[in-house]
């Protein structure tokens, strides 16, 4: 049984034309970049996957992206005119929830929230920064300690946001299915 299950990109390195979509805006989201942390990633050329007996005649198209359960028991397609965001994300969905206790869905949205909640940390803390060293001397004790009291406070919400962010990083796996 594998330790997780597997998204594979299938390609045999052409493109689409000037813009790839397949690359520059699939592969790219948001929630499909976030989502692939819980699955193996690889990518293949269609070559190698014509030389896997569990892989091998899935599709006839040269660029196409195959899901595979960590057991190897279920293979799922998207190819051609299907190969969409929304599609990929559900099929995402679909093989998170059969390997995983954990809410794929759920974990994907908080994770999301939580890179936003880095980016406004982040951005305070350089204008905080900047707002000290451009005051330098001509600084009043009084906002000094202001400053300083928010970077502090910024300081906090990191540590939050970086235990929230391990919790979200763990995913429990289901266990396995009882023999009859």
């Amino acid at each position: 049984m594998a330790e997780k299950p597997m998204f594979i990109y299938v390609t045999d390195g052409s493109e689409d034309g000037a813009f790839d979509k397949i690359e520059k805006v699939i592969l790219d989201d948001n929630k499909i970049l976030v989502g692939m942390r819980a699955f193996k990633c690889i990518k293949m050329s269609p070559s190698d996957v014509q030389d896997d007996p569990l892989l091998s005649g899935r599709s006839k198209e040269d660029r196409y992206f195959l899901f595979v359960s960590r057991d190897y028991g279920k293979v799922k397609v998207i190819a051609g005119n299907k190969m969409k965001t929304k599609a990929t994300y559900n099929m995402m969905k679909s093989f998170a929830s059969k390997a995983y206790k954990t809410k794929f869905d759920k974990n994907v949205k908080a994770t999301l929230k939580l890179i936003l909640e880095y980016d406004k940390i982040n951005n305070a803390r350089k204008v905080l920064t900047q707002k000290k060293e451009r005051g330098g001397a001509d600084l009043s004790k009084g906002e000094a300690k202001k400053i300083d009291k928010e970077l502090a406070e910024l300081e906090e919400r990191q540590k939050k946001a970086e235990a929230k962010e391990k919790e979200l990083l763990t995913f429990e796996l289901k266990g396995a299915k009882k023999a009859a």
